[in-house]
């Protein structure tokens, strides 16, 4: 957190000089200790923070690869000579413990083309699929295993 006020420090002041910089790292380690000691944040925090931002950019090239993937499929079902789908609309139960990882879910399998979350309602997820090949695994995808470890941690 220190470096984080010390680089907007740095951002804000548009100077890169000694006596800048000195003052930068005075004020930032005042505002650092004002932090610790009246806002309840610990130096442990910055680990969490840094675990969580690895996590969620994790996710989010998870997501990119997904949906990737889910474009050449439909783009294969498209433009076959005889397009051949079986929609299907499936229902599962995860195990994703809270409303925003579970919101997260449904908006991921919504942004996967070929897939699109029909409803949410708890646990139970309904989906509707172009065909069997994309509601394989739904309910144990690579999404669902981020978004527990997610939860997981804290």
């Amino acid at each position: 957190m220190f470096l984080l006020y010390f680089l907007l420090w740095l951002t804000f002041s548009m100077q890169l000089s000694i006596e800048n910089t000195v003052v930068g790292i005075i004020i930032s380690f005042a505002v650092y200790i004002f932090t610790c000691n009246h806002m309840r944040y610990r130096p442990s925090t910055d680990l969490e923070i840094l675990r969580n931002l690895l996590r969620g950019i994790k996710y989010v090239l998870i997501l990119v690869t997904e949906v990737a993937r889910a474009n050449i499929a439909v783009f294969r079902i498209v433009f076959k000579p005889v397009i051949q789908v079986e929609p299907q609309l499936i229902c599962f139960r995860t195990k994703l413990k809270t409303n925003p990882a579970r919101v997260v879910l449904a908006n991921s399998i919504t942004l996967t083309p070929g897939t699109i979350t029909v409803m949410l309602s708890g646990d139970l997820f309904y989906v509707h699929c172009l065909n069997s090949e994309m509601a394989k695994d739904i309910d144990d995808s690579m999404f669902i295993r981020q978004l527990k470890k997610f939860e997981d941690y804290k």
